[in-house]
């Protein structure tokens, strides 16, 4: 051990004189060394971007819930009506509160979005698409656990491309479903760009609808009505966005102008869903 002596004068007073007496005091350099290196030690202990991320999949993907929803396309036309035409889709959905409530991207569910104004062939002619809408008829919600709930959609707002579904409270009460949630109201309210985020999802049936992500960063915020986020992890229609602190950003979507599906995606702030989300718990009572 590397060490080093260092003599303390200490004055004692003796017959009217100060005399010195020395003493050793020994300070061990090692010992500074093990404290700094603790420093250091601890800084990497720090989690990295990876860990959290896989922490956030861990601990949200019991909210990811995989819904079937079938339904009645029925259109309107300049001419005839369109015969009814049966649908069913499947879809990615987040349950958001300790009632269950599920939200989901409008256009994922429903066929109609978008047709009004659209051309179709009925028989030998060609009509013009007055309007449309989806009379649902069944919404099965799938757990990841092996438990099935039936729902229903009880609030669509169209050109937010969100809509909300509610499980069957008596079929919950059933089983004892207690509900894994994403809290929107906890939303991250200062993220900006260049932001690392991470976008939960489920893959498809072919690997067992098991729970993945995407990491990356916020390219773009987008203000008008609503607040939208461009991000590299919002990579498909109704996954879960959050923050690599585990802020919840919002749910990506489908981007609706006039009335039209763009294509293009972006990610519904948390804050803008919430409201709608209180809305939709109105309508479900």
């Amino acid at each position: 051990m590397l060490s080093r002596t260092i003599p303390l004068q200490i004055y004692i007073p003796r017959n009217g004189e100060n005399l010195p007496i020395y003493m050793k005091n020994t300070f061990s350099f090692p010992a500074i060394l093990i404290a700094c290196l603790s420093c250091l030690t601890s800084s990497a202990m720090s989690q990295t971007v990876e860990e959290q991320a896989r922490e956030l999949m861990e601990k949200y993907k019991g909210a990811l819930v995989v819904v079937t929803v079938k339904g009645s396309l029925q259109a309107k036309t300049s001419g005839d009506p369109l015969p009814p035409n049966d649908q069913q889709r499947r879809t990615l959905g987040v349950t958001i509160g300790d009632d269950g409530l599920i939200v989901v991207s409008n256009s994922a569910i429903d066929a109609s979005v978008g047709l009004e104004g659209q051309q179709a062939q009925l028989d030998e002619k060609i009509v013009r698409i007055e309007s449309a809408k989806t009379e649902f008829s069944d919404v099965e919600i799938s757990y990841g656990d092996s438990s099935l709930i039936n729902g229903k959609v009880v609030r669509q707002d169209p050109e937010a491309d969100i809509a909300f579904i509610m499980p069957d409270p008596s079929e919950a009460k059933a089983l004892n479903k207690t509900f894994d949630k994403v809290d929107l109201s906890q939303f991250a309210a200062t993220a900006d760009v260049a932001d690392r985020v991470v976008g939960l999802s489920r893959a498809s049936a072919v690997y067992g609808y098991m729970p993945t992500l995407v990491m990356g960063r916020i390219t773009g915020v987008f203000k008008g009505d609503r607040t939208f986020f461009v991000t590299e992890a919002g990579s498909a229609q109704g996954i879960p966005v959050f923050t690599i602190e585990g802020k919840p950003l919002g749910i990506t979507v489908v981007r609706i102008v006039d009335g039209k599906p763009t294509g293009i995606l972006g990610t519904l702030s948390a804050g803008s869903i919430q409201v709608m989300a209180n809305l939709a718990r109105e309508a479900a009572r």
